[in-house]
């Protein structure tokens, strides 16, 4: 009865490891969420890449997820983007004042160089 299942896929570019998340990021799917970024910043990549074109939802626990990837990638140094998010995905950084912490810019390409 899911309507929002949540795909998420990791791929390898030339110094990014890209997460692509489709779909609403929710208590109930947050463990292939947390699983695809710890893969992601496993790679030890320069750069990890969120894209989050088709993320439709992000709950607090995907949001809780986030700032622990981010902080795992820091430590592991490398930077962590968030690509491509719609109005509502971005506003839920804004309600949270998390727009200064994370790295928003407007499409994987801007974050890779590419």
């Amino acid at each position: 009865m899911d309507m929002h299942v949540l795909q998420v896929s990791v791929e390898q570019v030339p110094a990014a490891a890209i997460v692509r998340v489709v779909g609403d990021v929710s208590a109930a799917n947050i463990d292939p969420f947390r699983k695809a970024l710890a893969d992601a910043i496993a790679r030890k990549q320069p750069k990890v890449v969120i894209d989050l074109r088709q993320t439709t939802f992000l709950s607090s626990p995907g949001l809780a997820v986030l700032v622990q990837a981010l902080q795992l990638a820091q430590r592991g140094g490398s930077q962590l983007f968030l690509a491509g998010a719609n109005d509502r995905v971005r506003g839920i950084f804004e309600i949270a004042r998390l727009t200064e912490v994370f790295k928003l810019v407007p499409s994987v390409e801007d974050a890779t160089g590419a």
